[in-house]
């Protein structure tokens, strides 16, 4: 069975990541789906 290679973020996406999810018109949830990921990764 095939894995699903790990996702691998730079760190400038991870920062804006993180900028996007404090703002406050975006909710973190809003945030993670704007940025097509789940938002256990954007937690973490």
């Amino acid at each position: 069975m095939n894995q699903i290679p790990k996702a691998v973020y730079t760190k400038e996406f991870r920062e804006e990541a993180v900028k996007l999810a404090m703002t406050d018109d975006v909710s973190a949830s809003e945030a993670a789906r704007r940025l097509s990921i789940s938002m256990k990764t954007l937690a973490n």
